[in-house]
This record gives structure tokens, sequence and C-alpha cells, in this order.
């Protein structure tokens, strides 16, 4: 199994979205083809069985003969070197200690940890206490991954960075107002749901950026939900930013917000770019910057 060496480094894990079913398929059926656009799809063939780990949207209904659902899987972040050991063993050690069971596969790049959906706090628990650091993402994008900023808040507002799963320059100056902003005006804990979200990536688990909703904007022009994000330099460039804003723009959606805006620069190019993909179109401009909107959000 790929791993990495358990005293060198942190293990961090990232809990994905979906629920996930093990199936096992009858002998001598035919293989069922993989879905268009599934995130998970892992055909195991050996002389004597086949079995399938797929989300349970995507399983197969015939040419089952057993099948277990409701698994939670999470994904081990990073891309790991065979030469490394230990990973595998350190996860499954922390939760055997607890006897919670586990279902694990192995990818070319990474292992995956599937838990009974009903033991998977228990696991989070058990993992953190043992010094296992556990993203719980609110949403996916292709590359990234929307994480309550109140996860971080207090090492980001003091730009505390150490044994942080971070990019080198984040974060960035607007990450450290809000979040200074946020723990100035009380207990951020009990904002439900979240407004601000730390943007990560995906399979690599790193801090970029963040990106959220900074409140109702109210003007003779316009009346609508603003939003606001900044991306570390480093990370500029790559469509990131655009991405981010998609991402926010579904998180909207899903809360029934349908008027979006965003105050950008005159000259910050790159933003601008960023909102007239996702749809925004200018609607005021002074000295100071330029004013966006997007009112179809649905």
């Amino acid at each position: 199994s790929h791993g990495c060496q358990t005293l060198d480094f942190g293990v961090l894990l990232i809990r994905q979205l979906q629920i996930y079913s093990v199936l096992k398929l009858e002998s001598g059926g035919q293989i069922p083809a993989i879905p268009a656009n599934t995130d998970y799809w892992s055909i195991t063939i050996t002389d004597d069985e086949r079995s399938l780990v797929c989300l349970t949207a995507d399983a197969p209904v015939s040419g089952v003969a057993e099948r277990a659902d409701n698994w939670c899987a999470f994904r081990v972040a990073g891309t790991m070197e065979f030469s490394l050991t230990g990973i595998v063993a350190q996860i499954s050690g922390v939760l055997a200690e607890a006897k919670i069971g586990i279902f694990v596969l192995s990818t070319f790049d990474t292992d995956y940890i599937l838990v009974a959906n009903p033991d998977a706090a228990s696991a989070m628990a058990a993992w953190r206490t043992a010094g296992i650091e556990v993203l719980e993402p609110l949403h996916f994008t292709p590359t990234l991954a929307f994480v309550d900023l109140v996860y971080e808040i207090e090492a980001v507002a003091s730009n505390s960075r150490e044994g942080k799963t971070w990019a080198p320059d984040y974060p960035h100056e607007g990450d450290l107002r809000v979040s200074a902003l946020l723990l100035a005006g009380g207990d951020p804990a009990h904002v439900d749901p979240p407004g601000y979200f730390q943007i990560r990536l995906r399979g690599s688990g790193v801090a970029v950026g963040g990106i959220g909703f900074k409140g109702e904007h109210v003007s003779e022009e316009l009346t609508a939900m603003e939003i606001g994000y900044a991306l570390a330099v480093s990370q500029q460039g790559q469509g990131l930013g655009t991405q981010a804003i998609t991402g926010l723009i579904e998180i909207a959606k899903s809360r029934g917000i349908t008027k979006l805006c965003a105050e950008t620069d005159l000259y910050n190019f790159t933003s601008h770019k960023a909102l007239t993909r996702n749809g925004f179109v200018e609607y005021s401009r002074s000295d100071s910057g330029i004013w966006w909107e997007r009112s179809d959000v649905e």
C-alpha cells in the first residue's frame, strides 16, 4: 500500500461528500460500464471474485450478488511515493483501537479509507485525538475544496503557519482581514450556514485562498449579496479564481440566493476575467473600482 512515514510528517485526510457502496458482482456476468463523470469507480477481478467500489448513486442494480451500502470515504491528501510506508498502518491502527472497521483501497497516487457512515464521526474524533488532521469540505469543484473558514480561523488571523498545509504565500491579506473581523465580531463557530470558506486544492488539501459572502449590498442601483475572494499570488493564472467563483455560485443557488455582486479594483484584470467568465456584468464604475452583478442565479 502507498504511505507516508508516520514520524516524519503528519497525515491529512479529506472527507468525501458522497456516499459509497461496496458490491460483489456475479461471477461470469457482464462487467458494468464506467458511468460518465463519476468521481469514483474501482473494479477488482481475481480468480474467484469480482468486486466493485463506487458511488452509491452510480451502483448497478443488475448483476450484483451482494452489496454493502452507506460507506463514507476519506482520501489521503497528496501523492504518495511507493517507497514511503506506514500510512495505512497509522490510520487503521487508530481505528482498530476504537473498534471501528474500515475498507481500504489504494490507487496509483494515494489511498482511500472507507468507514461505515454511522461510524464516521467517531472515526474522525479518534483520528484527531491521535494527531491525524481531517478536513471536512462543504463543497467540491473539479479541483477545489471549500472548507469552513472557522476550521483554522485563529491560525489564519494570526498567520500561524507551523504545521499547516498552506501554500507558501497563504493567507492573502484579504484572508487575514476577514478572519480578524470575524473573530472581533464574536464566536464565528455559531455561524450556520458558513459564509466564508478556505479554498483548498482538492487532491492535496493545500490552502490557497478564501472566498465567501460579505453580506447584502444595498444601493440605489442594486440590492444583492456581495461576494469577495482572495487567492495566493503563487496560485493565480491557473483558473482557480474562476473555479472558486463558480463553486460559490453553486453554494448560493443551494441557499436560494438569486442576486450576487462584487467589487474589484479598476486594474485587477484577472478578477475581471474570473467574474465575466461566471456571468457577471459591469454595472457601475468609479475612480476607486468597478461593481459587477449577476442577477440570474437560479
